[in-house]
């Protein structure tokens, strides 16, 4: 009898033990973007607590994993397409929780919690009738755009990561110039907060995706809206019109636009009918007519140049702007001979340009060989001062009188500084005109290191109040779906053909302003009263502190890490005070910092690229594709590559 009473409670231990929750443990070592991190101990712990944070509420937790597996599907595919790791996927459920309208404290909203202006320069449309944040296709595509940004410019993805967060001249405070490049890194105690809890994501939720959607639920991409309804597309599907509403909420008009392809979101459960026309576009193909010749009778055909080293002969520089061929004008040129280079019709020329025949030509800048387009690529663009309607038009290829009808002013009108031009479509006549501030210069300054700490802990903060409200919302429409259950659809397709998307440009066309200069040499700094000491394996020092010297200054001046000075003084929970003695290891001299050779140029008021490209002395054809530019479009501040 004791016997099996003991056995008894063996297998109900056991049973209790089989159902203790979820908890994933941290690594030492783990893959992130294809680049392999070594997490020390002090750092494990840290994510060790997001990870717990995470996981602690079963029910919460259960609910985030499930609308991960719904979207993730989705968000892999149009990384994939986008050429971006797919581990950046476990930062929408990060940002968001995956909550298409969730807004954040800093009014940072959908998906990838763009901020409006951010989301414009990535080309999401945001506006009265259509908020593409809340669009998990097209917000990912403008996520992507942006990692492929500033991975360019770091070529590290955990950078690439962070500036998410901090933006690149935000990123570039905490950043190692050495790791540019790398595919190895240590995740230690200094490493910024943003990283390490999108690390503690990947280990919350990697393995719970392995199981599928509750429900049975998925999600279908249908592209051919144009000009219908979500009601009329629920009927054509045979799908609940409220699910689809709920899943599309990008939509604020009750038509979709026909402007250009816009995706729509489909749950479906089970099985629907065949759908033929599931995936697919509202764009159609042009067939180019051909051009009259000047006699009267039809024109051989006419080959347009491009951007290709081929055509660039005898110093003639043709580029493709909005997808329209244009030529450089170089000093010297008129109508006539830029006509000549082009084999045009001087007035055609002209015509094509919005100028006259007799008009001068600007230097630097270009002409177009065809008749430019009613809209721009993008939607927006921000005045530089004393542009006019004529130089913007030229710019983004869009014809002067239909650039200046789409901001409901004239021709001859003078832009204010910092305007927002519509280049797309028309700003609606209850829409305000929207006046930026103007970034000035960049100043690369140096930081304390108390100041980042605070600003880091503020940041930190505000992280966790955002996520505490998605945590709430999410809590909130889990009751409500549990009172009001929606229907699920019993229709269904075997098979979908393979969706997609419209590519977009490689990168958007507006880099991100605000970034620090080129490296300089530091001014040199005299050094303070320091005692040598000679041990048996290696020479110290002494450094007393004096007013206004912080860890940061003192690494840099005797090239050591913040970390080296901290760990030889045990300083990692107190900061400095004036008049201490520190202990700093090395040959005890003040480190000098080479300069580099200039890699980036940092666009100054009145610049343009091709005076950038005589600077440097690299062809503008080179500087246009090195910085994966398609116009001449500059903002200041914005770095601009200036070598291969």
């Amino acid at each position: 009898m004791r016997y099996f009473f003991t056995c008894l409670v063996l297998f109900l231990c056991s049973g209790l033990r089989a159902e203790e929750p979820y908890q994933p443990k941290v690594p030492t070592t783990m893959e992130f973007a294809g680049m392999k991190l070594k997490i020390t101990e002090g750092a494990r712990k840290e994510i060790q607590e997001d990870v717990d944070m995470l996981t602690r509420s079963e029910k919460y937790f259960e609910l985030k994993a499930d609308r991960a597996r719904l979207y993730f599907p989705v968000i892999e595919k149009t990384l994939k397409e986008q050429n971006v790791p797919d581990d950046f996927k476990f930062l929408s459920v990060q940002e968001s929780a995956l909550i298409s309208d969730a807004v954040s404290s800093a009014n940072a909203v959908g998906f990838w919690q763009f901020k409006d202006f951010t989301g414009r320069e990535v080309g999401l449309r945001i506006d009265r009738n259509v908020d593409e944040r809340l669009n998990i296709v097209s917000s990912t595509i403008g996520a992507a755009k942006y990692f492929k940004r500033h991975n360019f410019y770091f070529n590290n993805w955990i950078y690439t990561l962070l500036a998410h967060m901090t933006g690149r001249g935000g990123a570039a405070k905490y950043v190692d110039e050495k790791q540019f490049g790398a595919t190895r890194m240590t995740i230690d105690r200094k490493t910024h907060w943003y990283v390490k809890r999108c690390l503690a994501h990947k280990i919350a939720f990697e393995e719970a995706m392995k199981r599928g959607h509750s429900q049975g639920m998925k999600l279908l991409v249908y592209e051919r809206g144009g000009g219908k309804t979500l009601s009329k597309i629920a009927d054509e599907l045979k799908v609940s019109e409220t699910e689809l509403k709920q899943y599309n909420k990008w939509l604020k008009t009750s038509k979709i636009p026909d402007d250009k392809t816009y995706t729509v979101v489909v749950p479906v459960t089970g099985k629907l009918k065949s759908i033929d026309k599931i995936n697919g576009g509202v764009e159609k193909h042009h067939v180019q007519k051909s051009e009259k010749s000047d006699t009267g009778g039809t024109a051989a055909p006419v080959v347009i140049p491009s951007l290709s080293a081929g055509l660039n002969t005898q110093k003639n520089i043709f580029i493709k702007i909005n997808g329209l061929p244009t030529i450089l004008a170089q000093p010297g040129d008129d109508v006539q001979s830029l006509s000549e280079k082009a084999a045009l019709h001087p007035e055609r020329l002209a015509k094509y340009n919005d100028i006259t025949v007799g008009e001068a030509i600007q230097e630097g800048e270009v002409y177009y060989l065809r008749a430019k387009r009613n809209r721009g690529r993008t939607y927006y663009y921000t005045a530089l001062p004393g542009e006019t309607m004529w130089e913007i038009s030229q710019k983004f290829g869009i014809k002067e009188k239909r650039l200046a009808r789409m901001n409901r002013m004239m021709t001859i009108d003078p832009i204010k500084a910092g305007r927002v031009m519509w280049l797309r479509n028309r700003r609606p006549k209850d829409q305000p005109v929207e006046i930026r501030e103007l970034s000035t210069a960049p100043v690369d300054e140096t930081i304390p290191v108390k100041e980042l700490i605070r600003e880091e802990k503020k940041a930190e903060k505000l992280a966790e109040k955002k996520e505490q409200e998605i945590i709430e919302k999410a809590i909130q429409e889990e009751e409500v779906d549990e009172q009001e259950p929606t229907p699920l659809e019993e229709d269904a397709v075997d098979e979908v053909k393979e969706e997609k998307v419209e590519a977009p440009e490689e990168l958007p066309t507006f880099m991100e302003v605000g970034e620090p200069e080129p490296d300089k040499e530091p001014t040199p700094v005299a050094e303070a009263p320091r005692k040598e000491k000679k041990t048996e394996d290696r020479n110290y020092f002494t450094h007393e502190v004096t007013k206004g010297e912080t860890l940061y200054s003192l690494s840099k001046k005797y090239g050591v890490s913040v970390e080296d000075i901290k760990e030889w003084n045990d300083l990692y929970d107190v900061g400095l005070s004036l008049g201490q003695t520190l202990i700093i290891h090395g040959e005890g001299r003040a480190f000098e910092m080479k300069p580099k050779e200039v890699d980036f140029h940092v666009v100054e008021p009145g610049e343009t690229l091709y005076g950038i490209s005589k600077k440097y002395n690299i062809p503008i054809q080179d500087l246009l594709r090195i910085n994966q530019k398609d116009n001449f479009a500059l903002s200041v501040g914005e770095r601009i590559r200036v070598k291969e």
